[in-house]
This record gives structure tokens, C-alpha cells and sequence, in this order.
């Protein structure tokens, strides 16, 4: 699962670059969300597989400092396009 999403995530990427050379912004913010959502995606997926390592005593968690607005901001954002649709 990885790689197809790895995939989409460096043609989003191109295409990012492609907006911000023509100075597209309305489809630079547009791949911009998807993207953030593509990175959120292989992040969880990571998560996931990473529940081996958890089970077989071989994963270390550590404590992370985070701000819940900022988190909260992340979720509501790819959905702002379309509220305001």
C-alpha cells in the first residue's frame, strides 16, 4: 500500500511545484489540501504497520509536545473547500 501511495503523493508534489511556477493559486491550494491529506494518509499507514513492532514489545513511544488547535485546524482544513462550496 505504500508505494501507490508514494506514488500519488510525488505526482501531487510535481504538480504543486507545476501550480506555484504558473502561479495557479486556486489549484495550488486545491493539491495543496489533497496533498496534506496524502501525507496524513501515509503517516496513518505507517501508524497501522507499526502495531506489529507495538505487539511484539519492539516499538518505543515517546511523549510529544503538540497544540490541539493546530491538530484541529489540520482535520477541519481539506474540508473548508467544500463547506464553502
Amino acid at each position: 500500500m505504500r508505494t501507490p501511495l508514494n506514488t500519488v503523493y510525488l505526482g501531487l508534489r510535481l504538480l504543486q511545484e507545476d501550480f506555484v511556477r504558473t502561479n495557479d493559486k486556486t489549484r495550488l491550494e486545491t493539491v495543496t489540501d489533497i496533498r496534506e491529506s496524502c501525507d496524513k494518509a501515509i503517516i496513518t499507514l505507517n501508524e497501522v504497520l507499526m502495531i506489529d513492532k507495538l505487539e511484539s514489545g519492539k516499538l518505543v513511544l515517546e511523549a510529544e509536545i503538540f497544540s490541539p488547535q493546530l491538530f484541529m485546524l489540520d482535520v477541519i482544513n481539506p474540508f473548508y473547500l467544500q463547506v464553502m462550496q
